[in-house]
C-alpha cells in the first residue's frame, strides 16, 4: 500500500484548476528550505481504497475547474510501483493526474510513466552540479537525463522554480536556468520562498535552516520573473 502522509482536498497550487493533492513519504534530497520535512517520518500506509475515495469526493469540482488528482511529496517517483497502481486506478476515473517530481531518480519505466501522467511537475532548483549534490543531495546528469527521456516522449511538462534568496536568485543562476527551460521549450511557474513549514520543524525537532532567511518582497520576486522573460521564458498558467 502507498505510505501518504497527507491528502489535501481542495489544492489549487499543484497543477491547472481545483485537485486532490496526494503527498507520498520518503525523499531522496534534503532541500534545506525544504516545507514538508515530515515527508521522512511518515510510515503510514493508506491503501488506494481509501486515497481514492478522499479523491472522488470532489470530482465534480475536478470536471467543474479542469482539475483533477496531483501525486506530490517527497519524492513520488521513489515510489513507482505504489504510484503507477495509484495511477491507473485514478485514470479508470477519468482524472487528469500530474506529478509533481524533483525528477532526481533513476526511472524504470518512461514508457509506463508518461502512459500514465498527464502533466509533469518538474522542480528546477538549480543547474550548477555542486549544489545540486552538495546542498541539496541530487545528481545533475540523473537530472539532465530524465527530462530528456520526458522530451523524447513529447511528454507535457512544466518546469516549477523555487526562488530561493541566497541560492538560485542570482543573475548567474537565473541564466542557467532559463538557458536549460529554453533548450527543452517548456513554460515555467515561480514558486517564491515561504516559511510555512517552520512549525513543522519545531514540532518534530528538526532545525530549519531557512528559519530567518527574509522573504522576497513583491518587487524582488517581479524582478526575478522579468529577468527570466526577458531571456525568452514563458510562465505557465497553472
Amino acid at each position: 500500500m502507498p505510505k501518504v502522509f497527507n491528502v489535501q482536498n481542495f489544492s489549487t497550487g499543484d497543477g491547472k484548476g481545483i485537485r486532490t493533492t496526494v503527498f507520498l513519504s520518503g525523499c531522496n534530497l534534503h532541500c534545506p528550505w525544504c516545507h514538508n520535512p515530515e515527508c521522512f517520518n511518515s510510515k503510514k500506509e493508506v491503501s488506494t481504497e481509501e486515497i481514492m475515495e478522499k479523491i472522488l469526493h470532489d470530482k465534480a469540482y475536478y470536471e467543474m475547474s479542469g482539475g483533477g488528482v496531483t501525486l506530490s511529496g517527497g519524492e513520488p517517483l521513489l515510489r513507482f510501483n505504489e504510484c503507477t497502481e495509484l495511477m491507473e486506478t485514478i485514470k479508470k476515473q477519468d482524472l487528469h493526474i500530474s506529478l509533481d517530481t524533483a525528477l532526481c531518480v533513476k526511472i524504470p519505466d518512461f514508457d509506463e510513466l508518461t502512459s500514465l501522467v498527464d502533466t509533469f511537475l518538474v522542480d528546477l532548483k538549480t543547474m550548477d552540479k555542486e549544489k545540486m549534490e552538495f546542498v541539496i543531495g541530487g545528481n545533475l546528469e540523473q537530472y539532465c537525463a530524465n527530462v530528456s527521456e520526458l522530451k523524447k516522449r513529447n511528454a507535457e511538462v512544466v518546469f516549477r522554480l523555487p526562488l530561493i534568496p541566497g541560492f538560485n536568485t542570482d543573475d548567474k543562476s537565473i541564466e542557467e536556468n532559463a538557458a536549460f527551460i529554453n533548450k527543452y521549450g517548456y513554460k515555467a511557474s515561480f514558486h517564491p520562498f515561504h516559511r510555512m513549514g517552520s512549525s513543522k520543524y519545531r514540532e518534530l525537532g528538526l532545525d530549519y535552516l531557512y528559519k530567518d532567511t527574509p522573504l522576497l518582497t513583491k518587487e524582488e520576486v517581479a524582478a526575478i520573473k522579468a529577468k527570466y522573460f526577458a531571456l525568452g521564458v514563458t510562465e505557465a498558467e497553472i
